[in-house]
């Protein structure tokens, strides 16, 4: 199951009647029921709930889980009830997928075998960049070169009330010069930041970036306004806006102080979603990004994640989306400007269509 989670501000931990060590499951499972109930009921961003009569569905949902004999039976029914929605960022989490020593492995995406990575070796984490400052009477030292990325970076990362996720980020240059970029979740910010900064400075001169977002389900919101702020010079652009029920919040972007202006190519498919859709539709809008691959997700509501009574994880929509140019991409998803699909055949003889054919486009724009 993957976890589709998108939020434009740290998870809300919404107050909840956390059951004491004396209640008994049964109370807990219900408990549990009625905050689920009651979130969709005040925290969907349609109000109507699709047309659907919630009290009907609550009276007929209770004693089923009243009745359940196991957590298991419970999981189902409240996955039953969520799926009457019909939409997208609602989801049970079993309580076993907050232990230590789960791990949840990203899917990763078939590709071009990589070249001698930029830098040589791989380091798990970014070192630290230090400075030593030349003495009074010593000349002014030369400018450093800026320091290669991380080419890869692999770890578990905690976020609000997720399960523990693995982190990875790709960098490094194609044999022709383009610069390729991947992550495969937008979580941890302060560690994927600095990596997407360092990349993108030593691709200063590349003749465009691949920004390789197959498979990505997304994640923190405000992640996708920081991306967006390495290619946008231009102030006041923003990717979209999220509607709330009672508010409209924007997805401002902020260029930052160098911002890398050469062609940009993003590749999506079936796994992209949320967080990774509002950043390619955003700047698929802004005529900022062409997008390659194939239709992405269609799961783009904004949504929070808080723990029940009885342990479990509950993922539920607070808002929709809508790009600058009006797309809902609930439901519909991102369409590529060129729609590539990956073969059986070419992936066993080494090669991603996919990448090669936005790396074709980049180097057609010189």
């Amino acid at each position: 199951m993957r976890i589709l989670f998108c939020s434009v501000a740290l998870l809300q931990v919404l107050p909840v009647a956390w059951a004491q060590k004396s209640a008994t499951p049964k109370a807990a499972n219900l408990e549990s029921f009625e905050i689920v109930w009651r979130t969709v009921r005040d925290r969907h961003p349609d109000p109507k709930l699709n047309g659907l009569d919630w009290v009907a569905i609550h009276d007929a949902t209770r004693p089923r889980i009243a009745a359940a004999t196991s957590i298991e039976e419970v999981r189902d029914i409240l996955r039953e009830m969520l799926a009457k929605l019909g939409t997208s960022h609602y989801a049970i989490i079993p309580k076993d997928r907050y232990e230590p020593t789960t791990t949840v492995t990203a899917y990763t995406p078939k590709i071009a075998p990589e070249t001698e990575p930029v830098g040589g070796s791989e380091p798990a984490s970014p070192a630290p960049i230090t400075r030593n400052e030349p003495s009074p009477a010593a000349a002014p030292a030369a400018p450093k070169p800026v320091p290669a990325p991380p080419d890869k970076s692999d770890k578990m990362v905690s976020f609000g009330n997720l399960p523990e996720m693995r982190l990875t980020f790709d960098a490094h240059a194609l044999p022709d010069g383009t610069g390729y970029i991947r992550f495969n979740e937008f979580l941890d910010p302060v560690s994927i930041m600095p990596q997407f900064d360092a990349a993108l400075h030593s691709f200063a001169k590349a003749p465009g970036v691949i920004l390789d977002l197959r498979g990505n389900p997304g994640g923190i919101g405000v992640m996708a306004m920081g991306i967006a702020g390495f290619f946008v010079s231009m102030s006041g652009q923003k990717l979209g806006e999220m509607q709330m029920r009672d508010a409209t919040l924007k997805f401002v972007i902020f260029p930052r102080a160098e911002t890398y202006d050469g062609p940009l190519a993003i590749l999506v498919d079936g796994g992209s979603a949320s967080t990774t859709e509002i950043l390619a539709q955003g700047l698929q809008d802004l005529g900022r990004a062409r997008i390659f691959g194939t239709r992405s997700a269609g799961a783009a509501l904004p949504s929070d994640i808080v723990r029940l009574p009885n342990g479990d994880g509950f993922q539920y929509a607070q808002a929709s989306y809508t790009s600058v140019k009006g797309t809902v991409l609930e439901g519909s998803g991102v369409t590529p400007d060129v729609e590539v699909h990956q073969t059986e055949v070419a992936s066993r003889a080494g090669h991603d269509l996919v990448i090669e054919a936005a790396d074709a486009w980049i180097h057609s724009k010189h």
